[in-house]
């Protein structure tokens, strides 16, 4: 079964994001663990009393929402877990999240941490940066399930590991797939290898219905925002070069202005890493060093010079 880990505050918004969770979690379907981190206490007694009365709180949220916003029958197939931990959620994000082997966060975009906040989505943002797997950032608001999703990327960068991360996700969100590549006005020449990029993509995805679009803006944050509203898309899919790249989909001018973008859920995909080859002796040391040689220079005798 998968397994949906959901950082929960108490606000309002709170619950729309484990409503959401829920339907997700019956599609898929999924077991939901619910992560709450409740600010530090002084002495043991105090801290103990305050965190198990946070998970009956959290316990009387499932009960009521499972049955309000479900039929019986659904809301009784979910398999909930609970962890109720003292501390901050960015110091618990990525242990938790590998404990449960978590496929998916669903947090919300307006997410408390060590009961302070912040601008909306920079929270979620940190605990991208934490954890391997997905994460989904649900605005306020309820909402049904998508079934019109868009995908932007840079797709002649995109690391090799994004793409079969997102074919595992196609059970939980199925629908038209639209891939969207933008270049600027001084990338026209580029034009042929970009659509081939996507091309490339679009063949490694597992949605049955995919449409892909090359699009020119010097501006695409803004772009997209303008494409979703326009085709009236229900979740954005993106995968970020930079931490720097993915606060700027949740920068104060969007939120304030309620840009499209961010009155959908959001899925960020995080590339995975590859780890640097460690030497474990001198012998081995100098194997790594040639075979890295080898993968920088072309290699002549290969090619066929006709």
């Amino acid at each position: 079964m998968k397994t949906i880990l959901v950082p929960i505050d108490h606000t309002a918004g709170a619950e729309h994001t484990l409503a959401y969770a829920n339907k997700l979690a019956v599609r898929w379907p999924a077991e939901v663990v619910l992560l709450y981190c409740h600010p530090e206490l002084d002495g043991a007694p105090a801290k103990a009393a305050a965190l198990a009365e946070q998970e009956l709180r959290l316990r009387s949220l499932v009960e009521r929402l499972r049955y309000q916003q479900l039929t019986r029958q659904d809301g009784r197939r979910i398999q909930y877990r609970y962890r109720v931990l003292s501390g901050c959620l960015h110091d618990h994000a990525a242990a938790e999240a590998a404990r449960c082997a978590a496929d998916l966060v669903v947090m919300g975009l307006e997410h408390i941490d060590c009961g302070q906040q912040a601008a909306p989505g920079n929270h979620a943002a940190t605990i991208t940066g934490l954890v391997i797997c997905p994460v989904l950032v649900v605005p306020p608001g309820r909402r049904s399930l998508p079934s019109r999703l868009v995908f932007t990327a840079d797709f002649t960068t995109l690391n090799g590991s994004t793409l079969p991360r997102l074919s595992a996700l196609e059970g939980a969100f199925p629908g038209p797939l639209e891939l969207v590549q933008f270049y600027s006005p001084a990338e026209r020449p580029r034009r042929r290898p970009l659509k081939q990029a996507v091309g490339r993509a679009a063949a490694q995805l597992t949605w049955p219905t995919i449409i892909t679009h090359l699009l020119e803006d010097d501006a695409p944050l803004e772009g997209i925002s303008e494409f979703c509203a326009r085709h009236q898309a229900q979740l954005l899919i993106i995968a970020p070069a930079s931490e720097a790249q993915l606060l700027r989909y949740f920068d104060s001018c969007y939120t304030t202005t309620r840009a499209y973008h961010t009155q959908i859920p959001v899925l960020v995909l995080r590339a995975v890493e590859r780890q640097a080859q460690v030497a474990c002796c001198d012998r081995c040391a100098e194997r790594l060093e040639k075979e890295q040689k080898r993968a920088v220079l072309p290699d002549y005798h290969a090619v066929h010079w006709g």
